[in-house]
């Protein structure tokens, strides 16, 4: 047996290894803190919120990109998929009434759909992430506009802007948060604490290794790539929500898979796979929520903002890559 046969898993669980997630928090409150000395109107509990609520989106989007990530894959049609979701379920509310639950189902489906889509052309054609996500980005993107028909969502139904601004029961805290928590917690379970969560980190170690020991790694793919769609459509539906509003460079225009991507990377989820932290993933798409919104305080031109995250990317993968060495 191979040496990187035998090595096992890397430990999913958040803060196992470092105290990465103690960092972003502190960067995060350090960053906040010096924007707000130069400008107070960004402590205010308005912005404190508007920060939150964007983070909470990203943070959806992101988790499903973590467990591709760790599977040792890449999904870049999260983000046509996010806004095809906030574009189907806000016209069909916007045009038809259609019930938040039904909203719900809608965009659960079509996540499921077409992230099973994804990875069948990744596990059973043998077609790389990278490519096929590319491809199905612009098929995605084009089923949004095909949908849309130049139209836009600019109202929703009473209950979706309650879902998506106030809590339930009277809660102080907004549902989407809430929502998050949930998506965080079955994440955290299913990576550390499940044969499925075991499943993924093994194929993102070693695949071969994992097929030798009798794991189904199509299977694993497949399932791995649904639930990154069926969350990026979550996300859509919530953005939807609470923005009230959705178009078609919904998701698109923010550049939302390289921003998916470079949160789990930050957050301490490895490029080369086998290793996942969901804690990170949602902590760092909180970091980068206050670093763009405080780019907008600042003034600071809009170019710059793709820029920032490309970074981000690089010195995540650079990271990442010296840990996997290490590792070796």
């Amino acid at each position: 047996m191979s040496a990187a046969a035998a090595r096992p898993a890397a430990d999913p669980r958040p803060g196992w290894r470092d105290r990465r997630e103690l960092v972003l928090v502190a960067v995060t409150a350090a960053s906040a803190g010096a924007v707000g000395i130069v400008n107070p109107g960004f402590l205010t509990v308005e912005n404190l919120r508007f920060v939150a609520l964007n983070s909470v989106v990203l943070s959806i989007v992101a988790l499903g990109q973590t467990l591709v990530i760790a599977m040792r894959g890449i999904d870049l049609s999260v983000a046509p998929l996010m806004g095809l979701s906030a574009m189907v379920c806000g016209l069909l509310a916007q045009t038809h009434g259609l019930p938040l639950w039904g909203a719900v189902g809608v965009a659960l489906a079509i996540g499921l759909a077409l992230g099973t889509l994804n990875g069948v052309l990744v596990a059973a054609l043998n077609i790389p992430p990278i490519i096929t996500t590319l491809g199905t980005y612009s098929l995605f993107g084009g089923l949004t506009f095909l949908y849309s028909d130049g139209t836009q969502v600019d109202q929703v139904p009473p209950a979706y802007a309650a879902f998506g601004n106030a809590g339930p029961l009277g809660l102080p805290v907004p549902t989407p948060v809430l929502v998050l928590l949930l998506v965080t917690a079955a994440c955290w379970f299913a990576l550390g604490h499940s044969r499925f969560g075991r499943a993924v980190l093994a194929v993102g170690n070693n695949a071969a290794a994992a097929y030798n020991a009798g794991l189904r790694v199509a299977v694993i793919r497949i399932q791995v790539y649904a639930l990154s769609g069926l969350l990026a459509c979550l996300g859509g539906l919530v953005f939807v929500c609470y923005t009230g509003s959705a178009t078609v460079t919904t998701g698109t225009g923010d550049h939302v898979e390289l921003q998916s991507i470079a949160v789990a990377l930050v957050g301490g989820t490895l490029i080369a796979g086998g290793r996942a932290n969901v804690l990170g993933t949602v902590l760092a798409s909180l970091f980068l929520s206050t670093v763009l919104t405080a780019l907008v305080f600042l003034q600071v031109p809009p170019i710059w903002y793709s820029a920032g995250e490309g970074l981000m990317i690089l010195v995540a993968v650079r990271g990442g890559t010296r840990r996997a060495a290490g590792r070796a």
